[in-house]
């Protein structure tokens, strides 16, 4: 569970999350699953569909964006931030640990934590090219285990079909195919979504898998695992209620419309209007957090998340 002088996800009251665009929103499902009643926490999201995907970008450019996007999110009075994009956990999170005044999670240690934990041997881990490239979940796990084996592949077909509102069609599953028999051939134990707009694809997957031989393999979302971590609730009878998220503002940087239908396809509900935020407004959010120079955050600690799958 949270705990960061004196902060604990009982008294966290408001979270801000960001990604490029809208898979960030799988973490934000896994964090309302967790909530007794809508109004319990409130939620500022923000997804950056005007420059998605950020998966083939330099680090010191979506380090650049990210801390834009934090800026923004640091107006609106939040208790913590939640990288909802491991593409920019791997470009730089300690940079943004050292700019946000607030603490700041990711989904990748207590992911890391869940597959030692289960005595996974093998892993494949579907991800951005960026996040493959860093080995990012490879470095985190292997300083826990060395001796579990790690594949990390680049699935750059995967994320434009999540943001065209795809990912129950049948181009979701044409377009893992090739990444998944890859993990396969590799004989992995556990099949790892290393993009928030992956759990998206999870039908879409699991049909994949049914049709190479109902091939066995745990599917561990992070989202879970984060979520699990700071709430300490499992994800056991744990589901989404109606009208779960009239707690939570939705900004984009691209078209406020298209996000929104795309936003309630993914999570199901309606959600209702979103704000349209300029890179000029991101902009000005930057430069006047530096003028106020923020200090240090502290860094958190998490309880180990219980079995996924």
């Amino acid at each position: 569970m949270i705990q960061c002088s004196g902060l604990t996800w009982r008294n966290i009251k408001r979270i801000g999350l960001f990604d490029s665009g809208v898979g960030g929103l799988s973490v934000l499902r896994s964090l309302v699953s967790r909530l007794d009643y809508s109004g319990e926490k409130e939620f500022v999201y923000i997804g950056d569909t005007l420059r998605c995907p950020y998966g083939n970008r330099p680090d010191r450019q979506i380090t650049s964006y990210v801390k834009q996007l934090t800026s923004w999110l640091l107006q609106h009075n939040i208790d913590a931030i939640i990288m909802a994009c491991n593409t920019s956990t791997a470009a730089g999170k300690e940079q943004l640990v050292s700019y946000a005044p607030v603490p700041v999670l990711d989904l990748i240690d207590p992911t890391a934590a869940l597959i030692a934990q289960r005595g996974i041997k093998k892993v494949g881990v579907l991800a951005t090219a960026a996040t493959a490239r860093k080995k990012a979940f490879s470095n985190i796990i292997k300083s826990i285990d060395t001796s579990i084996q790690v594949t990390e592949i680049g699935c750059p077909l995967l994320v434009p079909v999540v943001e065209a509102g795809l990912g129950d069609a049948h181009e979701a599953q044409e377009a893992l195919k090739p990444y998944v028999k890859e993990l396969i051939d590799q004989e992995v134990e556990a099949i790892v979504y290393g993009c928030t707009h992956y759990p998206f694809l999870d039908a879409a997957l699991k049909n994949v898998l049914a049709g190479m031989g109902n091939y066995p393999a745990l599917i561990i979302d992070p989202a879970d695992c984060l979520a699990t971590s700071i709430s300490g609730k499992s994800t056991g009878a744990l589901s989404v209620q109606p009208d779960a998220y009239l707690s939570t503002k939705f900004a984009t940087t691209g078209d406020a419309e298209t996000f929104g239908r795309v936003a309630s396809r993914c999570l199901k509900q309606n959600v209702g209007q979103v704000q349209s935020v300029s890179l000029n407004e991101l902009t000005a959010a930057f430069v006047l957090r530096r003028l106020q120079k923020p200090a240090m955050s502290a860094p958190l600690q998490l309880i180990a998340p219980e079995a996924v799958g």
